[in-house]
């Protein structure tokens, strides 16, 4: 499905679930995240976010945090590559959180389409973690070589060491010997004061702890720490060949490794959603391949996580439905009314189930398969490419006329507005006509009068209003359908404290227009 994602600033859905994934690529899936291409991909994916909600609340095991391993992987790819021990470290975190996933699917299957993504080759891991410390260091044990290297290491570290202490005795200095004996990359010098230093016969190697020290090495220590170092040599060489060997090894697995990167990411991102739906007390639409909507008591997703963060007011639940009874609704009422807020979470409610999404709501929720979303809300002028608000509103319908179809739902803001209000609802009447012949469905808000009757008419079209509570003066946000609604412009301008007299004349205007057009505006 296609969607104007930016107009339902579906990007703050994207940022709420990237806060919830664990790993980057769950991250990464939740920055990217789309309609899917069809109802049978939205709906995997919904089966994913119900069954990751069910797992968090009974307690189950979740994902680890688990580090980047991409260019790793790609690095592994290439002629002779030998990764660093930590990034072996990693992929064997990652193998291990898809053997703990694998248990997970076991009891939750329809957290992942693909059980094989699932299952790696356990030599793969046994491997790793027999070379490989988690820290990323080579393990003396990883090769036979590496063993003898090692013994090596150790009796010529204790050899340079039994020199060294040696001729700290001769010094006098016995009580900070252990502090004195210093390592520089496989060499092991004495760390002393400088007045200590210009005793020693050796080779200086700098100075040590801020220049309170020196590193001398004395003389009689050089050949041993030659062969120490020599060693060391040979065993970083040896090590090399192993993290080559191992490389080796994770490169006949790429294919394997890869599938269970995506795995990853999409249960990553399906545990993210079921926070989300827990958070939300939202719930799975039920979503059906014909082009219709009924929504029961739903809620738009910001505005219900901004009351329960106690940011923001109690949202109004929003009831509506588009189908073959009411395919198309056309919206009256009042400025700072909620139109505007209708069209957003209508909007943003079918795209979020068609990424396969929870939506928040009291009642049931049928979302059927539009192929597109057309949104036109907000300001329409165009100061970059000097247009006025008419000509950039005719650009709107000209997309709008160019691409709708019977797979289409149309959500427009103020649609004829901008021009002449006669001839903007002439055009706006020519243009509900067009979309009634292409059976298009949609949600569409005005101000022109003429356009409540029209649609009053319209077997296509149906009017809903925003209620006003004429009381308080002020607007409920409550949409009721089979009613038009007045603007309340007046109302709402002595709420807001225009001058009285001002008001008086105008209500006495207002009642002159409508005496010479024989009808109420």
């Amino acid at each position: 499905m296609d969607a104007d994602l930016d107009a339902l600033e579906f990007a703050a859905v994207r940022r709420l679930l990237e806060r919830l994934t664990a790993t980057p690529y769950g991250a990464d899936a939740a920055r990217a995240l789309v309609p899917a291409p069809d109802i049978a991909a939205a709906q995997a994916l919904q089966r994913a976010v119900t069954a990751a909600r069910r797992a968090i609340e009974q307690g189950a095991a979740v994902l680890p945090r688990l580090p980047d391993i991409r260019a790793a992987l790609r690095q592994a790819g290439q002629a002779r590559a030998a990764l660093a021990g930590t990034a072996l470290a990693h992929i064997a975190q990652l193998i291990r959180a898809g053997v703990s996933l694998r248990a997970l699917w076991a009891q939750y299957p329809d957290l992942y389409p693909d059980e094989g993504a699932l299952v790696l080759a356990p030599q793969l891991l046994a491997q790793l973690d027999a070379a490989v410390t988690p820290g990323g260091r080579v393990n003396d044990t990883a090769s036979p070589r590496l063993a003898e290297l090692a013994q090596e290491i150790s009796k010529g570290r204790a050899d340079v060491e039994d020199l060294l202490r040696q001729r700290l005795a001769a010094l006098g200095v016995t009580d900070e010997a252990d502090e004195a004996i210093v390592a520089s990359g496989s060499r092991l010098l004495l760390a002393v004061a400088p007045q200590v230093a210009d005793t020693i016969k050796g080779v200086r190697r700098g100075p040590a702890g801020h220049g309170r020290r020196y590193l001398v090495e004395p003389l009689e220590t050089v050949a041993a720490n030659n062969r120490l170092e020599a060693c060391a040599g040979r065993r970083d060489a040896e090590e090399l060949a192993v993290r080559r060997q191992l490389t080796a090894e994770v490169a006949a697995a790429l294919e394997a490794l890869w599938a269970l990167l995506g795995a990853v990411s999409w249960i990553d991102l399906a545990f993210a959603a079921g926070h989300l739906s827990i958070h939300m007390n939202a719930h799975a639409p039920r979503l059906v391949p014909e082009p219709l909507l009924r929504l029961s008591a739903v809620y738009h997703p910001a505005m219900l996580l901004a009351f329960a963060d106690r940011r923001g007011p109690c949202p109004v639940p929003l009831s509506i439905a588009l189908d073959d009874s009411h395919p198309m609704l056309l919206v009256t009422g009042p400025n700072t009314g909620g139109k505007t807020v209708v069209l957003k979470t209508v909007g943003l409610l079918v795209t979020m189930a068609h990424c396969g999404l929870h939506i928040p709501g009291e009642g049931e929720a049928v979302i059927g398969r539009f192929h597109r979303v057309i949104v036109d809300i907000g300001d329409r002028q165009s100061l970059l490419h000097q247009l006025s608000t008419f000509a950039s509103h005719v650009e709107v319908l000209k997309r709008l006329l160019s691409e709708a179809d019977g797979q289409t739902l149309v959500l427009m803001d103020e649609l004829g507005t901008g021009t002449d209000p006669e001839e903007g609802a002439a055009l706006a009447m020519a243009v509900l006509d067009e979309l009634a012949h292409r059976h298009v469905r949609g949600v569409i808000t005005t101000h022109l009068s003429p356009l409540k009757g029209y649609a009053a008419a319209h077997p296509y079209l149906t009017n809903a209003t925003m209620r006003f509570d004429d009381e308080r003066l002020a607007p409920t946000y409550e949409l009721v359908v089979g009613e038009s609604g007045s603007s309340h412009g007046l109302t709402i301008a002595e709420r807001r404290g225009l001058a009285p007299a001002l008001l008086q004349a105008a209500r006495a205007h207002l009642a002159r227009l409508e005496a010479a057009r024989g009808a109420p505006l």
